[in-house]
């Protein structure tokens, strides 16, 4: 009886690790940091000279930011 118990125990600690990691995961793609928004992107080019300055607010234009 007490066996049981024990590797009762010890499957719900695997179980409740292994949610805590998937819940790591999912909740790390939604994560604004490790995300690049669009504009940043096209922000850099701008300043790199990749960009001219009418491709850049039309870029902006077109996301909704002015």
């Amino acid at each position: 009886m007490p066996t049981e118990f024990i590797i009762r125990i010890i499957l719900s600690a695997i179980v409740l690790i292994v949610l805590v990691i998937i819940l790591i995961r999912f909740s790390g793609k939604n994560s604004k940091s490790t995300a690049r928004d669009s504009l940043d992107i096209m922000k850099e080019r701008y300043e790199k000279g990749e960009l001219s300055k009418e491709d850049y607010e039309e870029a902006k234009r077109r996301r909704g930011k002015t």
